[in-house]
């Protein structure tokens, strides 16, 4: 495809410029260079010419450098990946000594990535081609960019519309949707006495003047039978006027259907009592478990999912008048049982989530294919061959638990989302996706140089196993826009997956329909017991408030601390994470330590699971450090940095 932003410029007065800049780049060391890179080559230039960098608004040019990802020098061409807006890309070839504009496709640019790391082979046939596009062509499609992630709401339209355009079709297709609802066997919404959607029409109106002249707070369970005789079971709701408000929703959905009148009645249905959630790799405990390796946040942010999701499940299942039925809901967080546990109750099959009624830790272990692996910790890179067994085997565990199937099965990062799919595709319940974070958009170039770091890594097998999770996902929930299409100048998370290379294994043509109403943006929140103003003292945990302080601020413990504050007072920089290289820790003590300001306003205090030597070695050679020393403990240790 050809860019509009760089066939402006070569027709503009600043063709020379792009030519100089392009030869530049030419003559330049990289061959591959990164949207910074371009930005700091073009910064030179205007510099070395004596002019100011114009703005985007300013010149053409700034604005193509602007815009454009990625350049590829090779031999008398570059090429230009061009994002002119969100989740478009734009792929072209610019010789540079006459500035032609030449077109390129995605396996073209596949290819020349290839070339680029010694991996291409034309003479070995053509390389296997991943293309899920067909998969999505008879899919509602989201048009406009900004309404990426707003799958629930595109839904709500595009099924209303399709009512009225078709209300026969339609009618009947709700109809069958109100038939297919049962808790342990029982018949929820309608029964037999209604086999139609007219008949269903009918009933509502009957319904609806049965109600008419009872209290607004009467229970469901004084008026219970005489809906059932109308052909009405429970789930409409616990009193008269909450049944009398489901149903005038479901009058109106019927006789003039429109997007905001179909999400207020989807949302009253109870069709979720039984909620699995994966998460295979990782120590996952509530006690002894943060700050080892692979564990952090996920374990934190999923126990809190749960207790969220089963107090509004709790809530909603009661509003719906299913307390005549005594249903409750049911959660049961998956995970690998770690037989060799080192303190922590990771080999414990069943474990209960505090603060809740009936969530669950189920833990499953993985086959024996080699106990001295097996029994053992294995890091999240290297658990992928085990993953089908362990699906296989949590089938069994989870059936056996729920004593049915899940309503809905979420996956958690990548190895949790092929779980949730291997297991949503033989149980045939819904699959949701949350990535959290993808390994691929945090290493750099991990899949053109996957070859490289396989050994340590898997990534073949990583990115492999999200292409078929988030794909055959029913819905994927994304904490953030940006997650999935990025900024006006920098690409999302999963917009990373849209086309890529991994050289000798396959090329991802469409690797994802980022369009797809099957995103939907849901900001995970905070639990305002943990999190609130700093201005709300009486809140703060007053037992152990003289005891933190004392850890951060003034305690004196070769066991656990290293290192002194000489002015406790000054304002502190905070940092707590494990000591993983993803993490920077390192940098951040480092930018502190070079920074002669930082040190006479702050002081730096890392907390963290343990201290590599390396990592204490880096540290000790720090500028205007003070001091610095280990610490490490079983639980959580601390770092100081005095300024």
């Amino acid at each position: 495809m050809t860019s509009v932003l760089l066939q402006s410029v070569v027709e503009s007065d600043e063709r020379t410029d792009l030519r100089q800049f392009s030869r530049i780049l030419q003559l330049g060391e990289k061959r591959y260079l990164l949207r910074n890179d371009i930005l700091g080559a073009f910064a030179d230039y205007c510099r070395n010419r004596d002019r100011p960098v114009p703005t985007p608004s300013e010149s053409g040019l700034s604005k193509l450098v602007f815009y454009t990802q990625e350049i590829i020098v090779d031999n008398e061409s570059l090429c230009w990946i061009i994002r002119p807006r969100i989740a478009q890309q734009e792929v072209c070839r610019l010789l540079v000594e006459d500035l032609t504009i030449v077109p390129m496709t995605i396996p073209e640019l596949l290819d020349l990535r290839d070339r680029l790391v010694n991996r291409y082979h034309p003479n070995e046939g053509d390389i296997f081609e991943i293309d899920v596009q067909p998969f999505y062509d008879y899919s509602p499609i989201i048009r406009d960019a900004k309404n990426i992630g707003k799958g629930v709401e595109f839904l709500n339209r595009y099924l209303s519309s399709k009512l009225f355009q078709d209300p026969r079709q339609w009618q009947q297709n709700l109809f069958n949707f109100l038939r297919i609802h049962r808790y342990n066997g029982y018949q929820l919404l309608i029964n037999e006495r209604i086999h139609s959607p007219q008949q269903l029409s009918e009933g509502v109106k009957q319904a609806l003047v049965a109600l008419s002249d009872r209290a607004a707070d009467e229970a469901y369970s004084d008026f219970r039978f005489e809906l059932q005789n109308l052909g009405f079971e429970p789930g409409w709701g616990n009193t008269a006027a909450r049944v009398r408000d489901t149903l005038e929703i479901l009058d109106q959905l019927l006789d003039s259907p429109d997007h905001q009148v179909l999400e207020a009645f989807v949302s009253r249905i109870p069709m979720l009592f039984r909620i699995a959630l994966i998460s295979p790799h990782g120590w996952f405990g509530q006690e002894g478990v943060l700050g080892r390796p692979d564990t952090g946040g996920q374990v934190v942010y999923i126990l809190d999912q749960v207790k969220s999701l089963e107090k509004q499940m709790r809530e909603d299942l009661e509003l719906a008048g299913l307390g005549v039925l005594q249903a409750r809901p049911k959660i049961i967080v998956l995970t690998r049982l770690i037989p060799n546990a080192e303190g922590t109750l990771c080999n414990q099959r069943l474990e209960k989530i505090y603060g809740t009624n009936d969530a669950w830790i189920l833990r499953v272990p993985f086959r024996e294919f080699n106990p001295k692996v097996t029994q053992n910790w294995i890091s999240r890179f290297e658990i992928w061959p085990y993953l089908e067994t362990f699906a296989i085997d949590a089938e069994r565990e989870l059936r056996a638990e729920f004593g049915h199937v899940p309503d809905l099965i979420i996956g958690n990062y990548s190895d949790g989302n092929l779980v949730a799919f291997l297991l949503a595709r033989r149980l045939k319940v819904t699959q949701c996706n949350i990535a959290h974070a993808l390994e691929k958009s945090k290493y750099l170039f991990s899949n053109l140089y996957w070859q490289d770091l396989e050994d340590k890594y898997h990534f073949s097998l990583q990115f492999t196993a999200d292409l078929i999770a988030m794909n055959a996902a029913n819905f994927i929930i994304s904490s953030t826009y940006q997650e999935i299409v990025g900024t006006p100048d920098s690409i999302g998370q999963y917009e990373s997956y849209q086309s890529f290379t991994m050289p000798d294994l396959y090329h991802v043509v469409n690797g994802i329909e980022l369009f797809s109403p099957k995103f939907n943006v849901v900001p995970p929140g905070v639990n305002e017991q943990v999190y609130f103003p700093y201005y709300r003292y009486t809140e703060r945990l007053q037992g152990d408030r003289q005891r933190l302080e004392e850890l951060l601020f003034t305690l004196e413990d070769p066991q656990q601390i290293y290192g002194h504050l000489e002015d406790p007072e000054k304002r502190p920089l905070f940092s707590m994470a494990r000591l993983d290289r993803i993490k920077n820790l390192t940098g951040l003590a480092e930018a502190f330590g070079r920074s002669k300001e930082l040190q006479e306003r702050c002081n730096l205090i890392l907390v963290a699971g343990s201290c590599a030597p390396k990592t204490l070695a880096i540290a000790r050679k720090l500028p205007k450090l003070r001091s610095f020393t280990k610490s490490s403990t079983s639980t959580t240790s601390t770092v100081r940095f005095a300024g």
